[in-house]
């Protein structure tokens, strides 16, 4: 069985979740580095106005509302989350897999994130229990970019990886 680089799989992955998040159909992959990029400017634009273009059916829980937005590459999953208070991200997840395999897609995804983003957008470090996370933000904008890959909790031994956008993420997010 012929192995398949991670570095080609997260790019992928992350690119074609933006794309198809972005733009709320299926694609079957990005094409380029700037095709990621300016999908993720059109969700980060989308930002102000709760990312309403991209809701798809709404659940609603007892401290938040998810609306799908479609996925692209299976096991990849994008939402909206409503938190109380107005608060609204845009988040993806994907790789269910290793603590090594989810670093190796942070690493990837950060690089994306950031080489998009430009200088302009500062960087962070907000400590986690579990993974690492690096949050972008601009001077004088309310919206973030936190890339992290994190333990799922107790009793699951599975890592993700993820891309929020909006305000910061709590542990109180009401």
């Amino acid at each position: 069985m012929r192995r398949v680089p991670v570095r080609s799989i997260v790019l992928l992955a992350f690119g074609a979740t933006l794309l198809a998040c972005a733009q709320n159909q299926p694609k079957s992959a990005a094409t380029s580095e700037s095709e990621v990029c300016g999908s993720l400017k059109g969700v980060l634009a989308q930002a102000d106005t709760g990312f309403v273009t991209l809701r798809g059916s709404a659940t609603t829980d007892y401290d938040h509302t998810r609306w799908d937005a479609k996925p692209i590459i299976k096991g990849t999953q994008c939402d909206v989350i409503g938190w109380g208070g107005g608060r609204i991200n845009y988040a993806c997840s994907w790789n269910k897999g290793n603590e090594a395999t989810a670093r190796g897609d942070y690493e990837q995804g950060l690089g994306i994130v950031q080489r998009c983003l430009g200088p302009e957008w500062k960087v962070t470090h907000p400590a986690g229990q579990t993974g690492q996370a690096t949050l972008f933000a601009k001077e004088g904008e309310a919206t973030k970019v936190e890339v992290r890959y994190y333990k799922e909790r107790d009793p699951s031994n599975n890592w993700q990886t993820s891309l929020t956008i909006g305000p910061p993420v709590t542990r109180d997010a009401r």
